[in-house]
């Protein structure tokens, strides 16, 4: 249901009290889903290691830095039906914990052919999606709202991942892992928009808690003694 335009001026009383109304700019999610991917045969190596270094991992990987690239919207509405149609390539960086909660970078080394992952420049695990979603209970009105912030470039796709490899096939042999690896991914569409929404009044500015100063505490301990001890203090 879209929300109704509105001029956002003046005040309302809500429970009898009187509040003012304020626009403010937020970004909003318009739609997101959720992708998946399994594949056997897949190769990382990893990118340095530490002495106390294990071998075996955990079976749950640790994806940083999600980026998409090439992201691509448009209106793939076939007569009444109302479809967006989403595409890109999300890429993260990969890590793993040894057994013994080491931090280790994992770049992928080669992908079976025939799949929607593929390596980054740098090594990265990316995932490819085409995407086509139906909005059956948009209206038009909401429909080509989301339309114009496309249009305007005004939107943005946000991917969030999370991976898990063969438990079976956890350990590292001469510097790569070969396993097979389960993948999702959260694709969110946004884009920022203003709201018009009741004010009370402002809040009260309060002191906020300081810590002391070092110098000035440092001021306050005792001077060493610099001469070492006298028969008397023995």
């Amino acid at each position: 249901m879209a929300l109704p335009e509105v001029q956002c001026t003046g005040s309302l009383l809500m429970n009898e009290t009187e509040v003012f109304k304020e626009c403010v700019k937020v970004k909003k999610v318009f739609d997101e889903f959720v992708l998946r991917e399994c594949i056997d045969g897949i190769e990382f190596e990893t990118d340095g290691c530490p002495e106390n270094y294990s071998s075996v991992i955990n079976p749950m990987l640790i994806l940083r830095h999600c980026k998409i690239l090439n992201q691509q919207i448009s209106d793939a509405s076939i007569n009444s039906q109302k479809r967006l149609r989403f595409a890109g390539k999300c890429c993260t960086q990969v890590y793993a914990k040894d057994e013994n909660n080491n931090i280790i970078k994992l770049k992928v080394k080669s992908i079976p052919s025939g799949t929607k992952l593929s390596k980054g420049h740098n090594g990265e695990l990316c995932f490819n999606f085409g995407v086509k979603r139906v909005y059956p209970d948009a209206n038009q009105e909401t429909f080509d709202r989301l339309v114009h912030f496309i249009e305007q470039e005004n939107f943005e796709l946000q991917c969030l991942a999370e991976s898990i490899i063969d438990e079976e096939n956890n350990q590292v042999n001469n510097g790569v892992l070969t396993t097979g690896l389960g993948i999702f991914v959260a694709i969110k569409f946004s884009a920022e928009v203003q709201i018009c929404i009741p004010v009370f009044g402002y809040c009260q500015i309060t002191d906020e808690c300081t810590d002391d100063d070092f110098c000035d505490s440092f001021e306050l301990e005792d001077i060493p003694n610099f001469n070492p001890p006298q028969l008397d203090e023995i």
